[in-house]
């Protein structure tokens, strides 16, 4: 089976949150909610897992995959890194401009700023995410943007 470690489905959890806030997760379960960077970096530091990303998109599902998935620790600010890709879009995390990949980051949080811009990409973005230059996705940006 899988562990889900971030939903949304509608508009009603903001996650435009501090650090703190991501580093132990917060919402509800069933509905729209983050695991939290910590737990995530237990789970992938103890077994070998795969990231999965399921999208609706007018109407239409798509569904991106990586076989090897880690989150290190909070001392390296909780970088993701992936490995493995297949999927139905674009490979989002590792996306050929150098500017916008995500693999490799650190987490930034609008009170955290840990991206390589002189700008804070995750307070102009008003999410939490392993933001470079900024980003090419942004799943936990405001809802439907």
């Amino acid at each position: 089976g899988w562990v889900v470690i971030q939903q949304r489905i509608d508009g009603s959890q903001s996650f435009n949150q501090n650090w703190d806030t991501y580093k132990s997760g917060f919402g509800i379960y069933y509905r729209n909610f983050w695991l939290g960077l910590e737990k995530m970096h237990q789970l992938t530091t103890s077994a070998d897992y795969r990231l999965r990303f399921e999208i609706l998109i007018s109407g239409k599902w798509y569904s991106d995959e990586y076989d090897h998935f880690k989150i290190n620790s909070e001392l390296k600010k909780y970088s993701i890194n992936v490995s493995g890709y297949c999927g139905d879009k674009a490979d989002v995390l590792n996306y050929p401009t150098s500017n916008f990949f995500h693999n490799g980051m650190n987490f930034s949080t609008p009170d955290q700023d840990n991206d390589r811009t002189a700008t804070n990409c995750a307070s102009s973005h008003s999410s939490g995410n392993w933001f470079n230059g900024c980003a090419y996705q942004n799943v936990n940006g405001p809802y439907g943007s």
